[in-house]
């Protein structure tokens, strides 16, 4: 092989590896509420891609978006793990979840969501933990201001139809995660609830 063949090969493979997109940091506000009543989010952590994450356990909830904490710098989530109950005074049932999430996969519907405004350019999202019951969902989303910014989608920016409404509408979200924890009528062995 020639000097000049493996000069060319190695300039292919550098611009190859250039292109390759690296892990970024997502969000810097977390949210964390229900969907069906009251709960008591003990204990719910994310964690992220880059080795972070961040805590969703804000105490007593109800309703969406729920509560509003700063996170840090949080990355693509790749697992979440915790502990909710239903109720605030009167434990109706107990929760926890310990679950993969397909990094893969959220960090592509991330990226459609960031790219998917005609105008608006923003990208400190929020991640968002919402239960209801044994279920759980994490959603992320962007605030594009409409008196700011032209809000509408760009043509083609979502062909897999990841953008979709949030549970109040008129806010943007792409759901990262959609699973089902355990649920108990008495605490968990291994709960904050224990005792």
């Amino acid at each position: 092989m020639t000097m000049n063949k493996l000069l060319l090969i190695l300039t292919a493979l550098l611009t190859l590896t250039g292109c390759e997109e690296k892990p970024f940091y997502v969000a810097n506000i977390g949210n964390a509420g229900s969907l069906d009543g009251p709960y008591y989010l003990v204990s719910i952590s994310v964690s992220d891609v880059l080795g972070g994450g961040g805590g969703f356990g804000y105490g007593a909830v109800n309703g969406y978006p729920g509560k509003s904490a700063d996170i840090g710098r949080m990355g693509v989530p790749k697992h979440i793990e915790g502990f909710w109950v239903k109720g605030w005074d009167k434990e109706e049932a107990y929760y926890r979840i310990s679950a993969d999430i397909d990094s893969e996969l959220a960090e592509k519907k991330i990226r459609t969501l960031r790219s998917y405004y005609k105008s608006f350019k923003g990208k400190k999202g929020s991640m968002q933990v919402l239960v209801e019951r044994e279920r759980v969902k994490i959603l992320y989303s962007l605030y594009c201001p409409s008196h700011r910014a032209d809000c509408s989608g760009k043509e083609g920016a979502d062909p897999n139809g990841w953008v979709v409404d949030s549970p109040i509408k008129g806010l943007d979200v792409v759901v990262l995660f959609d699973g089902k924890g355990e649920m108990s009528l008495t605490p968990f062995p291994d709960s904050p609830y224990e005792d």
